[in-house]
């Protein structure tokens, strides 16, 4: 069993440089679906990196978003499907807000009451 500190630096570091491709996405899905034993602390990554990176990394996360959910499906492995469906209004929230500004009704009010 990997070491859970490095295991999490490590999906951190992964989730802080995806870039738009598809190959980078896949990638971070295959990590978080290797240790799913740390299902629920990998999904506090993605959370806490939503709230931290700047827009354009935001947008890359919510990318990899639906390569993990398609990834873990085909995998038998629905739980990160769960916690994300769980979560959804707190990731969208988080990635139309300024960094920072998450549940203080910061950027993108009008964007999520549209939603």
């Amino acid at each position: 069993m990997a070491d859970p500190f490095e295991v999490r630096l490590r999906f951190t570091n992964l989730l802080s440089h995806l870039s738009a491709s598809s190959t980078a996405s896949i990638r971070c899905a295959q990590y978080a679906l290797k240790h799913r034993d740390m299902d629920e602390d990998l999904h506090s990554c993605i959370l806490e990196q939503l709230e931290r990176n700047n827009m354009n990394n935001r947008a890359n996360i919510m990318y990899f978003l639906e390569h993990f959910c398609e990834l873990s499906i085909k995998e038998g492995y629905e739980e990160y499907v769960v916690m994300i469906r769980r979560d959804i209004g707190r990731i969208v929230e988080a990635v139309v807000a300024a960094p920072g500004e998450v549940g203080a009704g910061g950027g993108g009010a009008g964007l999520r009451r549209r939603m």
